[in-house]
Order: structure tokens, then C-alpha cells, then sequence
């Protein structure tokens, strides 16, 4: 999916800088959807220009300057675009959440397990929740369809604390 965020960004924003996007994808807290490192990052934009998804535009180089090229797409990178945005915009894929797994067999691990477990599924939901709330904080900073994305998320989240907080009493009684 990293692909599809550059490809996205520079349909955007023509002729940025690598560092540019993906300051950009931080600033707006796309790592909440797709997992992505600066290493990752940086790999992607290589494999889509020697693709020919993407074309370096020499800058004068100057030694301010962090990086000496902006990148545009190409007409590959247009149709690559499109593409992918229909590809993962069609998806529906089941949730796949790893505390589901254990929930499996749960009557083979103890009590102590479970409310151990449950506990920190609640810390870090709550946690989740008070950076979406934080991200939410300014919402005209955001995309608003970015907006919509991280409230129904947070709604989601606030679902799972609930069953979470419910399934730990069952454990303490």
C-alpha cells in the first residue's frame, strides 16, 4: 500500500521531494492505517522509478537542499495509480486482530492470563484512543476524509474497550 501513498502524494503534490512525502504521510498520521518505516519508504519510491512509475526532476542542486531531486509521476505511474486505488478501495477484507487468536483458547490458559492479557488490551486501547483523540485536536490540519476515517476508528476502538472492560469483570468474578 505504500505505493499507492506516493503515488497519491505526488499526484498531489507534483515535483516534491522523497523527504517531503514522507513528512507528509507522518504529518498526517498515515502510519495509523499502513505500516510504513523510512526505510520501507524510501525502498517503495526506488522500485517505483526503476519501474518507471516515477521520474526524478534535477533541481539546481543547491547545497541546502536535503535532496538534489523531485520526483512526478509518469503516465505508468498515473495508470499504476488508478490501479491500485480501485485494487485496495474494493477490498473488504475480514478484521484481522491477533487478540482474537488466543480468545480461541481461552478455556486452556488461566484466569490470571486472561485479566493479564485483558488489561493490557484495555491500556493500549485507551492509549489508542488518546492519540486519535489528539490527532482530532485539529481537524482543519487534516484531510477530511482523513477526519471521518480516524473518528469512525476511534468509535471502533471505544467498541472493543467496552467488550474488553466487559469480558475482564467475567474474569474477576
Amino acid at each position: 500500500m505504500i505505493p499507492l501513498l506516493i503515488l497519491g502524494l505526488l499526484k498531489e503534490k507534483p515535483e516534491s521531494y522523497g523527504y517531503e512525502l514522507l513528512a507528509d504521510m507522518q504529518a498526517n498520521y498515515f502510519q495509523y492505517f499502513v505500516r510504513f518505516t523510512k526505510g520501507s519508504f524510501y525502498y517503495n519510491m526506488q522500485q517505483l522509478e526503476e519501474k518507471g512509475m516515477i521520474r526524478k526532476v534535477p533541481t539546481n542542486g543547491l547545497p541546502s537542499e536535503k535532496e538534489k531531486n523531485r520526483y512526478v509521476l509518469t503516465d505508468l505511474g498515473e495508470k499504476e495509480f488508478e490501479r491500485l486505488f480501485m485494487k485496495y478501495g474494493s477490498q473488504n477484507d475480514p478484521i484481522i486482530f491477533p487478540f482474537y487468536t488466543p480468545m480461541l483458547f481461552v478455556d486452556q490458559a488461566g484466569s490470571d492470563e486472561m485479566k493479564l492479557l485483558l488489561a493490557k488490551q484495555i491500556q493500549q486501547t485507551q492509549e489508542k484512543i488518546r492519540l486519535i483523540e489528539l490527532a482530532l485536536q485539529s481537524p482543519e490540519q487534516l484531510r477530511p476524509n482523513f477526519v471521518k476515517m480516524m473518528e469512525n476508528s476511534k468509535r471502533h476502538h471505544e467498541v472493543n474497550l467496552t467488550w474488553f472492560k466487559e469480558q475482564l469483570t467475567e474474569y474477576e468474578k
